[in-house]
């Protein structure tokens, strides 16, 4: 029973990565897959510019997967047609000055093999199925758990840069009303002053 637990959290792999993308770059990943297995690439753009990116998934022969223009975030699922090294690209082409700060993660679910299973009772049978549904839950739990993390990091620093215009716009305010409550009053104080001409 504890070999089938063990099994199951090791049967898939999930690569999650960090990546600094110039202006006018692109790179490409590659992931080997045997036919019919599985898979996803799941991104999300973290900083830069208006947080876009361009993203292309092809199969070993070229033939696109998936494309998606100036996305910000994207999640796509699929089941490899032909066994082979698949190529996902990010592009920063339309950018002439920003970098992008993204990350990805290719998940390959490698699937289990049935064969050592045949002595296998129904009731080892069926709490394998369940650890299998909960490894899939726990991974899209964990992918939102990421995207979370992302996306409050990137709203505290728009809520960070926010904060500190009003704070400078503040003191700019204070500034300005202190120059001109002195201004008034010297210009009072003289408007009132008796001047003797002797």
């Amino acid at each position: 029973m504890k070999l089938v637990v063990i099994l199951a959290l090791i049967l898939s792999t999930a690569s999650s990565y960090m990546l600094y993308l110039d202006a006018k770059a692109e790179e490409c990943f590659f992931e080997d897959l045997e036919q019919n297995q599985k898979a996803g690439l799941s991104f999300e753009v973290a900083e830069g510019g208006f947080l876009d990116i361009d993203v292309t998934l092809k199969d070993p022969n070229g033939q696109v997967l998936y494309a998606a223009n100036q996305e910000t975030e994207g999640r796509f699922r699929f089941s490899a047609s032909v066994k082979g090294r698949y190529t996902f690209c990010f592009s920063n082409a339309m950018s002439t000055v920003t970098p992008k700060v993204l990350k990805f993660k290719m998940i390959a679910i490698v699937p289990r093999d049935e064969s050592g299973d045949k002595d296998a009772t129904e009731e080892d049978k069926k709490i394998a199925s369940m650890i299998s549904d909960l490894r899939n839950q726990l991974r899209e739990v964990k992918e939102e758990q990421d995207y979370m993390e992302i996306r409050d990091k990137a709203h505290g620093e728009i809520n960070n840069n926010t904060n500190r215009r009003v704070v400078l716009w503040a003191f700019f305010e204070f500034c300005l009303l202190l120059t001109m409550t002195v201004g008034q009053i010297y210009y009072i104080k003289r408007f009132f002053e008796v001047r003797r001409v002797i």
